[in-house]
């Protein structure tokens, strides 16, 4: 699936190709707001049509997650907003395999401390109907993926995630199957009466005939249907019980070349941010990097690359790779200045050269004067000067040592 990243006005976009005119799904989305999904906009260019969102102050899912790991809270809004958003798709007959849960494309909205905001809206969802797949193959890939950034320690969002992996194994899940695996009770289904915007029944009625009424008929008893068939499954399930298996019985289900055998170490995160609760409040820890780095020189041998302020103030040396800039906690480099978004810059090392990406900030990256798109790649050069949200750097390859 092709994606496009864009930022325009202060403001950062992310577009997906179409074929031709807007779909029927498409169009339902744009004259009917889901809560939860990116409002979007079409837009035609070199005769094709693109598919807008704006993700401004957002972040890649899968971005967040390589510099810390991800926490049962998050996992648990995660699971929440998701069944609200296949809940809130069902009136429509939206086709759930377009909804995109690819890691590098579910954006979340985060905290000053780089976590997941839990007073408001938490992810933020796309749908894009030249999407392959089915949805229950996406949330299974999401789910392994999860697993593989999991903070390992917390048993009970390793639980969590079983129960999840386990209910996709036999076949695509309810919304209200999702949240019984948080325990919660699931909400009522939402009814046309919930969306205002809906096309109003009379205006239906005239334009189709009679036989709306009847159909409409036909959709309120199969809901009654639905409704009956699920008090009782929860009134056997409260009688039965449900018996929570054992983690170490769970690891069985799983793919072995996926997730690491039960004997092993857990993974590590780079720089992670956990949670620490400190005079009644929520606060962040940094627990050091300790992700494995490449490094490239040793104080011998002298030669580091480097970042140097313009003013000559403060001198960045890039001692190791991938190197992360931005004023979330627990990252290599985190400037004090209110222009610099929490995630705002990755610095790598390839082919011999050092490589620059935007990682979507706010207030934009620029490389001698060129603006970068979001997300976008470039290669440093020794001299080149780099923008960052007002602050200016000059980068030395340090090649001479090399």
């Amino acid at each position: 699936m092709e994606v496009i990243y864009k930022r325009e006005r202060g403001h950062n976009y992310i577009l997906f190709p179409g074929k031709g005119e807007a779909g029927s799904q498409t169009e339902m989305i744009r004259r009917n707001q889901i809560p939860g999904m990116a409002s979007f906009y079409t837009e035609w260019e070199d005769n094709r049509r693109y598919y807008g969102y704006d993700i401004t102050g957002a972040k890649p899912l899968g971005q967040m997650l390589e510099v810390r790991a991800f926490t049962r809270k998050e996992t648990e809004r995660l699971v929440e907003e998701l069944a609200g958003i296949l809940r809130g798709m069902e009136p429509f007959l939206l086709d759930r395999d377009k909804l995109v849960l690819r890691p590098e494309l579910l954006y979340a909205y985060v905290d000053r401390h780089g976590r997941i905001c839990m007073d408001r809206q938490g992810f933020l969802f796309f749908f894009c109907e030249e999407q392959e797949g089915s949805c229950q193959e996406h949330l299974r890939e999401l789910v392994l993926y999860l697993f593989e950034k999991a903070d390992g320690e917390d048993r009970e969002l390793m639980e969590l995630l079983f129960r999840i992996y386990r209910l996709l194994a036999r076949g695509e899940p309810e919304s209200e199957e999702l949240l019984e695996c948080l325990g919660r009770e699931p909400q009522r289904e939402a009814g046309l009466q919930e969306y205002p915007d809906l096309v109003a029944e009379e205006r239906l009625e005239d334009r189709y005939g009679s036989d709306v009424q009847e159909e409409e008929g036909r959709s309120k008893r199969w809901r009654a249907k639905k409704r009956l068939f699920m008090g009782r499954r929860e009134a056997l399930a409260k009688f039965l019980g449900r018996r929570r298996l054992p983690l170490e019985e769970m690891w069985d289900d799983l793919e072995p070349a996926r997730v690491s055998g039960r004997n092993e170490e857990p993974p590590s995160y780079a720089g992670r941010v956990s949670e620490e609760r400190i005079d009644g409040e929520w606060e962040s820890a940094d627990h050091g990097t300790d992700h494995p780095t490449e490094i490239l020189y040793t104080e011998e041998s002298g030669g580091v690359p480097s970042l140097t302020e313009r003013e000559g103030k403060e001198k960045i040396p890039l001692g190791h790779f991938p190197f992360y800039i931005g004023t979330q906690p627990g990252l290599d480099y985190c400037p004090k200045f209110h222009g610099v978004s929490r995630l705002h810059l990755k610095l790598e090392w390839r082919e011999g050269h050092v490589w620059l990406t935007d990682l979507n900030s706010t207030n934009g990256t620029a490389l001698n004067g060129e603006p970068l798109k979001p997300n976008e790649e470039r290669r440093l050069e020794d001299g080149d000067r780099l923008w960052l949200a007002g602050l200016v750097y000059e980068f030395d390859s340090g090649s001479e040592s090399w």
